[in-house]
């Protein structure tokens, strides 16, 4: 295994500790076991090498392993969903921690993998969670996490535009990871989100602000009580703010963990400076 790491690091023009990294996880076994085997095995060569191409054309990492970590879950995600990131974990731990009661219907719009509500099942055990996307290959990645954690019984999967499934007055929150990346900085983005990840996951619009608009514009009148909760651009702020200012009172931004403004909260949530 020595020899097929040298070559791939020589070939591929990586540091040796980053090719066992990559490696460890196409192998998913920790960086000590894959020198475990000491024989040359052309098979495996081969496996590898084909997954380092596709690697160096951009497709992420995730899509090739066919997983990805979100909070304590290793979930299944497949080409064509987007790959959640360590900002959508930060945001559901801060959902926890800032609403101040105990929502019983959570809905989770644009579920992608079932992520935000896989996390939000283990941190309200009490709540049920109606989760909705309009991608076929979404909602059967999300199944698939959902049967594997044994949470069919409390997240309900639906394929859905926005709320056009749903009676009024039936939710107690809402939370989305919307698209907001404005349409004019999609070419902008790294290759590995522009050629691969499903570009109505990320094209937020004009702005960025098109779904986020409809989604707080739409939900008020499925919500008991308004509480909505949203990922958001830093840069649309003032666009979000001079909307949100003669409509509401209780709303605020947050930053996420590296000091970006990522979050809009609006409702009945703990304040907390940035």
């Amino acid at each position: 295994m020595k020899e097929v790491i040298n070559r791939l690091s020589k070939d591929f023009s990586l540091s040796i500790e980053e090719t066992e990294l990559l490696v460890s996880q196409l192998l998913k076994k920790p960086r000590f076991e894959i020198y475990l085997n000491q024989k040359y095995d052309p098979v495996l060569d081969f496996y590898l090498r084909i997954k380092f191409i596709l690697l160096k054309k951009g497709v992420p990492i995730e899509y090739i392993t066919k997983q990805v970590q979100f909070l304590k879950f290793n979930l299944k995600i497949l080409p064509g969903v987007f790959i959640p990131r360590l900002e959508t974990e930060y945001f559901v731990e801060l959902i926890k921690r800032l609403i101040e009661f105990k929502p019983k219907i959570i809905c989770d719009i644009g579920t992608g993998c079932g992520a935000i509500s896989i996390g939000l099942a283990d941190l309200f055990p009490e709540a049920h969670i109606i989760a909705t996307d309009i991608s076929e290959i979404a909602l059967i990645n999300a199944y698939h996490n959902i049967i594997s954690l044994n949470l069919n019984e409390r997240i309900n999967l639906i394929k859905a535009d926005l709320f056009s499934a749903f009676k009024e007055h039936i939710f107690d929150l809402i939370v989305c990871n919307p698209p907001y990346i404005p349409r004019e900085r999609i070419n902008e983005l790294p290759k590995s989100v522009r050629d691969f990840e499903p570009r109505m996951a990320i094209d937020g619009g004009f702005k960025g602000t098109t779904f986020i608009k409809k989604i707080i514009d739409q939900g008020q009148k499925y919500l008991t009580s308004l509480n909505i909760c949203l990922e958001i651009d830093a840069e649309e702020i003032e666009e979000l703010d001079s909307y949100l200012k003669p409509i509401f009172k209780d709303y605020f931004f947050l930053e996420d963990l590296f000091g970006r403004i990522r979050y809009l909260f609006i409702g009945r949530f703990r304040r907390c400076k940035m």
